[in-house]
């Protein structure tokens, strides 16, 4: 079988592609009188790390609450940059 070769379409074609691929792992193409198959090689992978990462935040009512935490800061104006974050932590870890 020969290399594969990835080619990058413009912004149509992937639309178009992206349209008749919409929800199916395989499609079937007809392009210049040659059948093409068309296979989305990351189905769904994504879709599940994701999925994994809000359970785990959902079951962990120690994290819900940091997050919680974390919203009332914003809104209250208590944000920091990361610089004064890494700074803290440094403070607090010599203490």
């Amino acid at each position: 079988m020969a290399e594969m070769k990835k080619v990058t379409l413009d912004s149509q074609t992937q639309e178009m592609l992206w349209n008749v691929l919409h929800g199916q792992d395989e499609v079937i193409a007809d392009v210049f009188g040659t059948e093409v198959k068309l296979t989305v090689l990351n189905n769904k992978a994504d879709y599940t790390e994701i999925d994994d990462i809000i359970s785990e935040i959902e079951s962990d009512p120690e994290l819900q609450q940091m997050l919680l935490e974390s919203d009332e800061d914003i809104k209250a104006g208590r944000v920091y940059s990361t610089d004064e974050a890494l700074r803290f932590i440094k403070e607090f870890r010599s203490k």
